[in-house]
């Protein structure tokens, strides 16, 4: 079994020495034998960027024609990367088995539309590719996006959607600073609304009880150990593979 992880914006190494998929690397490989890729793509790059750096990642680790199809499992910006490599590379995506999207913008988060207002980097030409992600993760971006990478009937998409730590979508406290962005987003987890998590034609597995951050692992009011302490996220990520065989 090939299992791809795909990590979302502010790269794989974000949460310091701890695995972005906190775990879940070692978790899957020991539950269901799975070789797994973790990725490593630009930061904030753009998702035409990431799309191909995922690709290369793919290939070089599984070859271009793996003879078991991938699960692929992504979170946040990592969705709208797989999405456009599938779409980009139809070759590909005949040898992959599944997709799930962990709390993925699909029409993107009003705290990136509040920062694309004042963004410059669209005049860095060629090299915002390096630098543009908030361009992307905003609502028109991913939007665009959206519409241009449509579901490829022979893959099965799944998604898993963060709606915070309880009903009034409490969250760790990077996510509380983000709130005067999120008022008007309805049930969210801190910084992606259900409503662009799973938005009309997407298909939900699970909803967890977690922020943008606990749906990786991560709790990040425990700095500096980031350990996952608000629930369990490993069993969401064997339930996301035991769908992903029903295939």
């Amino acid at each position: 079994m090939k299992i791809v992880l795909v990590h979302g914006v502010l790269g794989a190494h974000l949460f310091g020495l701890q695995p972005y998929f906190n775990d879940v690397k070692k978790h899957l490989g020991t539950e269901f034998g799975a070789e797994v890729l973790e990725t490593c793509l630009a930061a904030i790059g753009t998702v035409k960027l990431r799309s191909q750096q995922l690709r290369q990642q793919i290939v070089e680790r599984f070859t271009a024609t793996p003879d078991e199809k991938l699960i692929l499992i992504a979170h946040s910006m990592g969705g709208l990367d797989s999405r456009q490599m599938l779409t980009d590379d139809p070759k590909l995506a005949e040898h992959v088995r599944s997709l799930t999207c962990v709390c993925t913008p699909h029409h993107g988060s009003p705290v990136a539309t509040a920062l694309d207002k004042v963004n410059p980097f669209p005049l860095l030409g060629e090299f915002a590719n390096h630098v543009d992600a908030v361009a992307d993760l905003s609502e028109s971006g991913a939007k665009a996006i959206d519409r241009n990478c449509p579901d490829n009937p022979k893959i099965r998409y799944r998604e898993v959607v963060g709606v915070g730590r309880d009903a009034n979508c409490r969250t760790s406290l990077p996510f509380v600073l983000m709130k005067p962005f999120m008022r008007n987003s309805g049930v969210n987890d801190g910084v992606v609304p259900r409503t662009s998590a799973l938005p009309p034609g997407r298909t939900l597995l699970e909803e967890v009880p977690g922020d943008h951050a606990d749906a990786v692992g991560h709790d990040v009011d425990d700095f500096p150990l980031f350990r996952a302490r608000t629930f369990n996220h490993l069993p969401v990520y064997s339930r996301i593979v035991q769908d992903a065989l029903r295939a």
